[in-house]
């Protein structure tokens, strides 16, 4: 068994190292498939492709990662004719690239030789869409005005979109809005950091269409692949009502007395 930057001498997949050692990755040879976390995705931004992509870990989420050597490979079919190798491109993580988003199962399986079981997973990547800004957002947005976004072709069935917006000078935040062609981003969701009270910046609004799937039973119980179609537009959030360089509050109307 071949461990990379670890302790010598240690006894199979314990891990476990003395006190000041770490191991950062092992080698696929000293695993058998069982041993072996999986955590997979094909997610499809927008620009035409898919991408693929692994992490492999021993025991869990949080293990050592798995570096594939010798006969063991990592390969993405997303129909009979097509076959893409997915190249290690971080520790225990591996990538791919996969022409087209639309709507389509990708299979992802992990080819090992004859002293091991190979394994895979499947899952459906939903169906494409285009999201667009509804509201006005020439010279920026108030961060004390609701944003209001749209897209096209919402899922005819009773489903959620995964939400999230991200900027440098507002708390980041996510949750979930039906996928019904409309989501209106309320103020309390763009929170300015205290720091940068009036100040602007850049916010990013992204909406992911998404499924899970199981993976083979093989690998170690948890192991998930997840498709993705995320979509995202950006806008200038600006001071709000309030603070600091912000609008004023619009005046009340007067109530005429009897």
């Amino acid at each position: 068994m071949n461990y990379r930057k670890g302790c010598v001498g240690l006894a199979a997949v314990s891990l476990a190292c003395g006190t000041g050692c770490t191991l950062e990755e092992v080698d696929s040879d000293a695993i058998r498939t069982k041993g072996l976390y999986a955590e997979m995705l094909a997610i499809a931004p927008g620009n035409g492709n898919t991408l693929v992509r692994v992490n492999l870990t021993v025991g869990g989420n949080s293990g050592t990662r798995v570096q594939l050597v010798g006969q063991d490979v990592l390969v993405a079919e997303p129909d009979e004719d097509t076959r893409v190798e997915l190249a290690r491109t971080g520790r225990g993580r591996y990538d791919g690239t996969l022409e087209g988003e639309a709507s389509r199962e990708v299979t992802v399986r992990l080819e090992r030789g004859a002293e091991d079981a190979p394994a895979e997973g499947t899952a459906l990547l939903p169906a494409p869409f285009a999201m667009q800004l509804e509201s006005p957002t020439a010279g920026g947005v108030d961060r004390s005005t609701p944003v209001i976004v749209g897209w096209q072709d919402p899922s005819v069935e009773d489903t959620n979109l995964d939400w999230s917006v991200e900027g440098d000078c507002i708390w980041s935040d996510s949750g979930v809005t039906p996928d019904d062609g409309v989501m209106t981003l309320n103020p309390e969701h763009v929170r300015v950091k205290s720091t940068q009270a009036g100040e602007e910046c850049v916010v990013r609004l992204t909406l992911d269409r998404s499924t899970t799937n199981g993976v083979d039973p093989l690998f170690v119980p948890g192991s998930n692949f997840r498709a993705v179609q995320r979509r995202a537009v950006t806008f200038v959030s600006t001071p709000g009502v309030g603070e600091k360089n912000g609008p004023e509050a619009a005046p009340m109307s007067a109530t005429a007395e009897d």
